[in-house]
């Protein structure tokens, strides 16, 4: 049976999905691309078995668990996940949201909340940074589109800088998340093969992946190398926690319940 799988097409989603795509993997899988929102409509659907999708999702349904010991995650700076404003961040009235997002909309509502103390007008847009910034004073972007991208007279935000100094902990954007009743030995062994393969050819990714997105080797090697991490350790879990407390402290999500992390009967 076709074991179907969902990853945001992202430059940080690679080393967990590659493998699949490699001589290597000899086994019957389809994958299936699309940005967080989308996937998480899949997921939600039976469309797919399993996702790498924003862990807002998992939050938020209560049907999705958190597979364990793989997650995209940041120690501070992302890089990828950015607020471009016109004005400085503590006078934003309104901001357009990258309305491929889901865990990053919520984190910015969160840390202009309590970083800057304001509760500005919110409005998914699509992702055009300066379409958004026409009709908003600030814009969320995700994903490897304005990966390095500066504008004159814009300020430029880091969420996972925003989150390492609100907090102390790395931040963690997705997780591979699956129906409970979908997780099997195979899936959860497959998907560490992914993810050890990933890892062990990080180099070869990234001067891959740099010339398909047409980012300097040099930006993508550092960016898969020392930015993103594919770990999900006691920290990371903390950080989850944390992210899982304050979205409902400001109304994001319904209640506070346990995290769901899947554990083999």
């Amino acid at each position: 049976m076709t074991l179907r799988i969902g990853s945001v097409p992202y430059l940080n989603a690679k080393p967990l999905v590659d493998w699949f795509h490699s001589p290597d993997c000899r086994v019957d899988v389809e994958i299936v691309y699309a940005v967080p929102s989308a996937l998480a409509t899949m997921l939600e659907n039976g469309i797919l078995d399993v996702a790498n999708v924003s862990v807002f999702e998992a939050l938020r349904n209560p049907d999705l668990t958190i597979l364990p010991n793989i997650s995209i995650s940041a120690y501070g700076a992302v890089k990828s996940v950015r607020l471009f404003a016109k004005k400085p961040l503590h006078k934003l009235a309104s901001v357009a949201l990258d309305s491929s997002s889901l865990t990053s909309s919520a984190l910015t509502r969160i840390l202009l909340a309590e970083q800057f103390g304001v509760h500005p007008s919110f409005a998914p847009h699509a992702p055009d940074l300066r379409t958004m910034l026409v009709q908003y004073d600030a814009a969320l972007i995700i994903g490897d589109l304005r990966l390095f991208e500066l504008l004159p007279d814009t300020f430029v935000y880091d969420l996972g800088s925003g989150w390492l100094e609100l907090t102390g902990l790395p931040f963690v954007y997705a997780c591979w998340i699956a129906p409970q009743k979908r997780v099997s030995a195979q899936m959860l062994s497959l998907l560490q093969q992914a993810k050890n393969w990933g890892i062990q050819h990080l180099d070869q990714l990234a001067i891959k992946w740099s010339q398909k997105m047409h980012i300097p080797f040099d930006r993508c090697w550092d960016y898969l190398h020392c930015v993103m991490n594919y770990d999900l350790t006691d920290d990371q879990l903390e950080g989850l926690k944390t992210f899982q407390r304050k979205c409902v402290e400001h109304g994001l999500i319904a209640q506070l319940r346990p995290l769901q992390i899947y554990a083999s009967p």
